[in-house]
């Protein structure tokens, strides 16, 4: 026990000197980069040359330093207590040793100091685990072998900015490994920061850089440079390289091949003209595009044909062109060769074939013709970097089919659902996962799988992507329990009579019923809305019908909101008796009409006339309520404010500059730029001013405006009426 006290009282001490240090060398640096003196200021306060002073004088000469040697208050406080001796005084003869170099006079012929003087420029930290040593050199080994140009310009560009000695940020040395295209990953660039850190938050980039050449020098002069990749690839511990890595394991299961080796290994194979077709035809049914708009706008006289170099600029601008070839771009070049000018490309043809996958030409002229839309081949295009699953081994394809066979059994029984578990992977929404995401997936809802299986499904199911879980999913959780099966006419009669009796529909009250449509009505009239109009797009064949997720879909886009509960009670109420399914939405906008105009009908001539009504909207707002004291304030602010009504003050100019829509309101800020210009903000408070936007504030849109002409009409009242009430 006291040795471990010991101990911890030896820690307390050594962190204490290194804090002690730190600030002697704060002061270091502050001396030779302000080229102050400050032992001669401390020599003056000592006419005996004793070599000592108090404390306090000690202490308001390093204070006067302190701001400019970036030091505080408890550093200062430190360096003083530690060359305290007993009686009280402050040895700084020692001090002024420590600081400046046991010299307590500069020499005049002394060459300029830049600070490096106690500085060791190949300063490097120490790596104690040889393992860690042996993958630094071969970091050091890449990264010499990638740099085909000089690093150190990069650097000194960054330190005649910054004017630092010798050293960068980790953030600029980051940004200049990454511009140069130096690959590393997350632990190797750490690993160099263990090395080249420098005073906990700089790199010394002098030391790197020197490390670096002379590994250069080295391969240069035993001419290994050309032989380095194979150094590296050869040995068994590598991290760094720039072709893409193998698969590790997969939470225990060991991965002895690469999964993907078609799209990791092997050079694409050359692709024949249907394959690109079929590739140009997928990526135009993906991204919805239209062809015949990024070509014949270089087709100027129509004819049909245009250039090799537009036709390859129409692709490029399709997006197409990142995914195609020099020698594939040739082969299209050559299928839709013009055979009157071999230097065109007839584009319409190319049209055509590509727009074949959205429908057929001529379609009106064979009403027999069945479409399907994309096609089979187009549904069925492998992705990059998949295995040809009818080429793969048989018993590969039976331990698929077991697999799958195991997961579908797992999923109809414990009725689970795959999809938020693979979605929340899946960022990108790409429709992708890695491999060790798949297997965490399967484990965590209990699909377990043997080694061979689990590899066997990736191979079916993997491409340069990931894990493609969109297909496995449709092809092994068709989610068939999950959806609601109809029931025939048949089913419901054999069902027993008193099943069938006790199904009622919910009751709604009137009032609940009232209380929905009056929300409606008073947005349709806030909102100056034509309700209808958004509702006879879906009534094709004018039957004042349309289905209830239509009428559903319409009053929402018309602005009409309403929760999901409120609207299944509006279709309940308006339902066509003929088909359940639908909506009588002209009796409900018979309904909404009610407020802008009156029927009234003539029994004698069977006549029914339709009187406009005149209304006037409520413009008040819940934001708007003023309480009591609230409304004292706004009295008491508006009377002080009717001395320089508009007829005086002018107001009603400055604000209808500011009101260019003429809509008769104005923002907040507005209303005290128009006050500020007529001199009458100083005889407002800030509780008056509030006041006075909240009882003249008004909604519009989002934002709460002030509507200044009743703000107007309100002071002259005042004032006229203050001038009667003086003049009687």
């Amino acid at each position: 026990m006291h040795a471990t006290k010991l101990e911890e009282g030896d820690d307390r001490e050594d962190m204490e000197l290194n804090q002690i240090w730190r600030a002697c060398r704060k002061i270091q640096g502050a001396i030779f980069r302000y080229n102050f003196d400050i032992c001669a200021d401390l020599k003056q306060h000592d006419p005996g040359c004793s070599g000592f002073v108090s404390e306090p004088i000690f202490s308001a000469v390093l204070g006067k330093y302190r701001k400019v040697a970036g030091m505080s208050e408890t550093e200062l406080r430190d360096v003083t207590d530690y060359f305290q001796i007993r009686d009280g005084r402050v040895a700084y003869r020692q001090f002024c040793k420590v600081v400046c170099s046991e010299t307590l006079q500069k020499s005049a012929k002394a060459d300029l100091a830049t600070g490096l003087e106690w500085n060791d420029p190949w300063h490097v930290n120490v790596i104690p685990q040889p393992e860690d040593r042996r993958r630094l050199c071969l970091i050091l080994l890449k990264i010499a072998q990638e740099s085909n140009i000089p690093l150190m310009p990069y650097f000194q560009d960054y330190e005649l900015i910054a004017q630092n000695v010798g050293v960068v940020t980790v953030s600029h040395f980051s940004r200049v490994l990454h511009f140069m295209k130096i690959p590393l990953s997350e632990p190797d660039f750490l690993l160099l920061l263990r090395r080249y850190m420098k005073d906990g938050y700089l790199v010394n980039y002098v030391a790197f850089l020197k490390h670096i050449d002379n590994i250069v020098s080295y391969l240069k002069e035993h001419q290994l440079l050309d032989n380095s990749r194979d150094i590296i690839k050869d040995f068994p511990g590598r991290l760094v390289d720039l072709e893409l890595s193998q698969l590790p394991a997969i939470n225990g299961c060991k991965v002895v091949h690469p999964i993907f080796p078609d799209a990791c290994n092997h050079p694409k194979k050359n692709r024949s003209q249907c394959d690109i077709i079929f590739c140009i035809q997928n990526y135009v049914y993906k991204n919805q595009l239209r062809t015949t708009e990024f070509l014949e706008s270089f087709d100027t006289l129509r004819i049909g044909s245009i250039t090799k170099n537009q036709f390859e600029r129409a692709l490029s601008n399709m997006g197409v062109g990142k995914y195609l070839s020099q020698r594939e771009l040739a082969v299209l070049v050559e299928r839709y060769l013009d055979p009157m000018d071999i230097n065109r490309v007839r584009w319409r043809n190319f049209v055509d074939e590509i727009d074949t996958v959205f429908t057929i030409k001529n379609l009106d002229k064979m009403p027999q013709c069945v479409v399907e839309s994309p096609l089979r081949h187009i549904q069925e295009l492998p992705r990059p970097g998949a295995v040809d699953w009818q080429a793969a081994p048989k018993s590969m394809r039976e331990l698929c089919e077991e697999a799958m066979a195991k997961i579908r059994i797992r999923i109809r029984n414990r009725r689970l659902y795959l999809h938020p578990f693979f979605r929340s992977y899946d960022k990108l929404n790409s429709g992708h996962v890695r491999c060790n995401q798949t297997n965490q997936i399967f484990r965590t809802n209990g699909i377990l799988l043997s080694n061979q299986e689990l590899d066997a499904v990736l191979h079916r199911y993997g491409n340069e992507l990931g894990f493609y879980y969109t297909k496995f999913l449709d092809d092994v959780d068709p989610a068939e329990y999950a959806m609601p099966s109809m029931v025939t006419k048949q089913q419901l009669q054999e069902c027993p009579p008193f099943a069938r009796d006790h199904v009622q529909p919910e009751v709604v009250s009137e009032e609940t019923i009232v209380r929905i449509l009056t929300s409606a009505k008073r947005q349709a009239l806030t909102k100056g809305l034509a309700v209808i109009d958004f509702m006879t797009d879906y009534d094709r064949h004018r039957e004042g019908e349309i289905l209830e997720s239509d009428f559903k879909r319409s009053l929402d886009n018309s602005g009409v909101s309403l929760n999901e509960e409120e609207v299944t009670i509006l279709c309940n109420i308006f339902r066509s008796p003929r088909r359940t399914a639908t909506v009588r939405y002209r009796d409900f906008c018979k309904a909404l009409d009610e407020i802008f105009i009156q029927l009234e009908s003539n029994m004698a001539d069977q006549v029914v006339t339709a009187v406009p009504l005149l209304h006037l909207p409520n413009l008040d707002c819940v934001d708007c309520f003023l309480s009591f004291d609230e409304r004292t304030i706004c009295s008491q602010a508006l009377m002080k404010l009717a001395r320089k009504p508009d007829e005086i003050s002018n107001l009603s100019q400055v604000f209808k500059d500011f009101d260019r829509e003429s809509c008769g309101s104005i923002t907040q800020n507005q209303f005290l730029r128009g006050l500020t210009v007529r001199e009458m903000h100083q005889m407002l408070s800030s509780r008056e001013f509030e006041a006075i936007c909240k009882c003249f504030g008004m909604k519009r849109g989002l934002c709460l405006e002030f509507n200044y002409r009743e703000f107007l009409k309100i002071l002259d009242v005042l004032f006229t009426t203050g001038q009667m009430k003086r003049n009687y």
